[in-house]
């Protein structure tokens, strides 16, 4: 085969042969993170952790724990999950103009991680109390509703802590719990846990929620607790009610539950069921189980199954109904309206999808348990500091955006960093989007600035 000499595609190779220059000090992946700094050095985020964390390295040591945790907690919110890929966010000359050209090297922040003691767990925790107390200051004082999940963590290697427990995608591997407690609607992360697998979803649920209430800033009052079959405990129960708090918990299908549902059924008359829609029917009834104290109230759900299966062939009635129950202390509520409270809780599971996939929660890379729960917990104070952000400063239809989406639109679109001091300025290529985004933005920090400064 012979290429002709006269081809006009390879003649004009030399147009796409273009030669590259690696010489711009100016460009960056991550120019609009200015604007979340501009929010930092508002609130004082780096006296914040200051305040907070005892330990202190060397009078002469280049970055102290302060300057480390920000810069780790900037990595988490820009996507920059593993520690090698920190090398990756100190090349970048923007976010280095951003800085100071100040910013510590992967080993450095692991090297901290290994070098924190013990207590610099609960010392993270009352930072992100004092985060989100500083945050209730500028805000309404409201109710809260509460939501608890865990999930499964899986570790391939040998991590101190993991264990060999239920683990629905990698059986017989072994892995962490991470229990979580978000706030409905708003999605504060109050606080979390690194367990081993083997732990039930109940392990040490009420020194987890006491922590939770704890953390709460005091202009924000619990109202309500939801949680799936894993916390259906009655001495979960009775915390609450000896405390005044509302709880909505998913009841197990344990044989009492049953037993109270086919008692319903036997007596229609009494316990007529209710039709939410084509799928969905709800009844209520007050009784105890067996080993309960006291009677509570049980939401029953009826749902409707294919009436043949998969061959055609026609089934039994009882094969043709799902049930569920519910057990809660809001008597102010119908057993439809309870019914739709829970299903809102379903959004946790949203949440922690986000945790993990845009904060890599699941990723839990180091040997050390202690060091695993410490950045751990830097996540989370990133999850909060990027959701304060969001739904202060951005635009309303952007509240609802997760941290990825946020990264596509905003906090990762290619820009130059140009000039210094007052004539410091971003240019972007055209973008009718971001250019609304950020005129709003710096409407909202400037104002936010006289708030703080009146306050």
């Amino acid at each position: 085969m012979s290429l002709p000499q006269n081809n006009n595609k390879i003649n004009s190779f030399n147009e796409f042969n273009i030669p590259a220059k690696f010489d711009n000090n100016t460009v960056s992946n991550v120019p609009s993170f200015t604007y979340l700094e501009a929010a930092k050095s508002i609130i004082d985020f780096k006296s914040l952790i200051s305040d907070n964390i005892s330990y202190r390295k060397a009078p002469n040591a280049t970055f102290q724990p302060a300057d480390i945790i920000d810069f780790m907690v900037d990595g988490s919110t820009l996507g920059y999950s593993r520690f090698s890929h920190f090398e990756n966010l100190r090349q970048d000359a923007g976010y280095l103009k951003i800085k100071d050209f100040n910013v510590p090297s992967e080993k450095v922040c692991r090297d901290l991680l290994k070098a924190l003691p013990e207590e610099s767990r609960n010392e993270l925790r009352k930072l992100n109390k004092d985060l989100l107390s500083l945050m209730a200051k500028n805000q309404a004082p409201r109710e809260v509703i509460l939501d608890f999940d865990d999930t499964v963590c899986t570790v391939f290697g040998n991590q101190e802590g993991s264990a060999n427990g239920y683990n629905p995608r990698y059986k017989g591997r072994p892995s962490f719990k991470e229990k979580v407690a978000i706030i409905s609607k708003t999605d504060e992360l109050l606080n979390l846990t690194l367990e081993e697998g083997t732990h039930h979803s109940n392990h040490e649920f009420l020194k987890f929620l006491e922590s939770c209430i704890e953390t709460l800033p005091e202009t924000w009052y619990l109202k309500r607790i939801r949680a799936d079959r894993g916390f259906f405990d009655q001495k979960n129960f009775r915390y609450c009610e000896d405390n005044g708090i509302e709880y909505i918990i998913k009841a197990k299908m344990q044989n009492g539950v049953k037993k109270i549902i086919d008692y319903a059924n036997e007596n229609p008359d009494q316990y007529p069921w209710v039709k939410i829609d084509n799928t969905f029917s709800v009844t209520e009834i007050r009784i105890p189980l067996k080993s309960w104290d006291r009677e509570r109230r049980f939401v029953l759900i009826k749902k409707s199954l294919p009436k043949c299966n998969k061959k055609g062939q026609m089934l039994f009635e009882e094969f043709t109904y799902e049930y569920q129950a519910i057990v809660t202390n809001v008597d102010y509520l119908t057993a439809e309206e309870v019914f739709n409270d829970y299903n809102q809780r379903c959004n946790i599971e949203n949440k922690i999808d986000e945790l993990k996939e845009g904060f890599a929660f699941d990723q839990n890379t180091q040997i050390n348990h202690k060091c695993n729960e410490l950045y751990l917990l830097i996540k989370m104070i990133a999850f909060n500091l990027n959701n304060w952000f969001k739904r202060t400063f951005l635009p309303e239809n952007m509240h609802h955006h997760e941290i990825t989406t946020l990264r596509r639109i905003f906090y990762r679109i290619a820009g130059n960093i140009c000039g210094s001091g007052w004539y410091k300025h971003i240019r972007y290529a055209p973008n009718e989007l971001l250019e609304k985004t950020i005129e709003h933005l710096r409407t909202a920090l400037i104002n936010f600035r006289k708030q703080v400064i009146l306050n």
